[in-house]
This record gives C-alpha cells, sequence and structure tokens, in this order.
C-alpha cells in the first residue's frame, strides 16, 4: 500500500514538474523568439536557450511528459512572441521542440542507459545555480548580438562554442565524470539537434520561405548550431541538478 502511495505521489511529482517546465520553456522561448528570429521566419531562433530545458524535461520526467513538455511549451511560445499557430508553426514549434528536443533525448538516454548526472558529485548547489545562471545571460547576451551587429552572426557561434567547450570544462574541473557516458551524451546531443534543424528547415521549406538550398545553408546551420550550444549547457545542468530533481522524486533515471 505504502509502495502504491509512493509511485502516485512520484507520478503526480513528474506531472507538475512537467507542467512547471512547459511554462518555463514557453515563457524563455518566447523572449528567444522575439529577439533572436530568424529574418527568414519567425519563431526559427538563432539561439534556442530552451532546448537546455527540453531536453531535460525529456530525460527527467520521460519521453510522454518531456515530449508534451517540451512540444507545448515551444509551440506557446510561438503564439506568444509572433501569434503563430498555423501548420508551420506546428512543424517548427510543436513537433521539432517536442519530438526532436525532448521525446528523442527521452528514448536515447534510456536506451544507451546514460545516467543523466554522469557520475558527478554536485555539493554545493547555490554554487552550481549561480554559476549556470552567470553562463545563461552570457550566452543570452550573445545570442542577442546579432540583431545590432549583422555581420557577427558566425562568430557568435564561435565565442558560444569557446564558452561551452573550453570556458565551461575549465570552471567545472572539479566535477569528475563517467567520461564515456558524457560522451554518448554529447553525440545526442548532437544527433537530436540535426533532427531539430531538419524538421525546422522543412517548416521553412512548407512555408515557402526558403528552398531547400537556402534552408540548408541558412536556417538548417544556424537551427542546428542554437541548440545544440544549449543541448550542452542542458548537459551541464543536468550533472548538477539531477541528483537533487532524484531525491524530489523527479527524475526516475
Amino acid at each position: 500500500m505504502n509502495s502504491n502511495v509512493s509511485t502516485e505521489r512520484d507520478e503526480s511529482i513528474r506531472t507538475y514538474g512537467a507542467i512547471v517546465f512547459a511554462v518555463l520553456i514557453a515563457v524563455i522561448g518566447a523572449f528567444m523568439m522575439t529577439l533572436t528570429s530568424s529574418p527568414a521566419m519567425k519563431g526559427a531562433t538563432m539561439l534556442w536557450i530552451p532546448a537546455a530545458l527540453q531536453l531535460i524535461a525529456g530525460v527527467w520526467f520521460g519521453p510522454v511528459r518531456g515530449g508534451i513538455a517540451g512540444g507545448i511549451g515551444a509551440y506557446a511560445a510561438g503564439i506568444i512572441a509572433y501569434g503563430g499557430w498555423g501548420p508551420v508553426d506546428i512543424i517548427i514549434n510543436l513537433v521539432a521542440g517536442g519530438v526532436a528536443n525532448a521525446w528523442l533525448p527521452a528514448i536515447l538516454f534510456k536506451t544507451f542507459k546514460i545516467n543523466p548526472d554522469f557520475g558527478a558529485d554536485a555539493k554545493n548547489m547555490m554554487s552550481a545555480i549561480i554559476k549556470i545562471i552567470g553562463i545563461l545571460l552570457i550566452v543570452l547576451v550573445l545570442g542577442i548580438l546579432p540583431l545590432f551587429f549583422s555581420d557577427m552572426g558566425k562568430w557568435v557561434y564561435a565565442i558560444i562554442g569557446l564558452v561551452l567547450f573550453v570556458w565551461l570544462p575549465i570552471m567545472f574541473w572539479k566535477i569528475k565524470i563517467n567520461k564515456f557516458h558524457f560522451v554518448v551524451a554529447v553525440i545526442i546531443c548532437m544527433f537530436i539537434s540535426a533532427i531539430s534543424a531538419l524538421i525546422g528547415m522543412y517548416g521553412v521549406m512548407i512555408g515557402g520561405i526558403e528552398s531547400w538550398e537556402a534552408a540548408l545553408g541558412g536556417t538548417g546551420v544556424g537551427w542546428f548550431l542554437g541548440d545544440i550550444a544549449s543541448c550542452f549547457l542542458g548537459l551541464y545542468m543536468l550533472a548538477y541538478f539531477t541528483p537533487r530533481a532524484r531525491k524530489m522524486g523527479l527524475c526516475r533515471l
């Protein structure tokens, strides 16, 4: 009896957690869409920070709850930011956000039995929160820069890459992680970002905004780089916050 009550409680907690994540994705996503939408098409942002939250939602809450949170959150962001609710918006927001960014990582992490905290021991949670908020602000500022300096687009992604691949590892050098699990998670991030970008490109083509060739060289590349930058940030957030999420009943992996 107690086991059943505990199971029901955990299921409820994960459902509430998914709702909270959906709201966060919608709010942050609307902000990013408003500030960094691609010139080619509204909703195709140059930097999609919610990809980190969608990744975490999928891994913590599972493919169903996580997929719904990731998809509904992104779709709501489009409605809030530019009134996007049509078929194209369903493709680039609901499908890309729910299937590629949340449902897919949930399936792949479970299939390959990836420990989402990567064996890391995050003792100082407050320090972790401060560091990650700082990183988010830096990435956000970098993502906004192309709006004011149009020729900085490619350089912004290069700088973000340096932040995520050089500065972040140095800043978190004390964390001991399972390197195999982390490398597999990195490959998963690259794969889901590519799938998300392909879905975004398809949406742009369906909308009649760009040809396949133009979408590949413009929207597709930018979408992929923006998603993968945020996904890598999501991996560090998983390493820090998954142990606490388990204790709260938010994560089963």
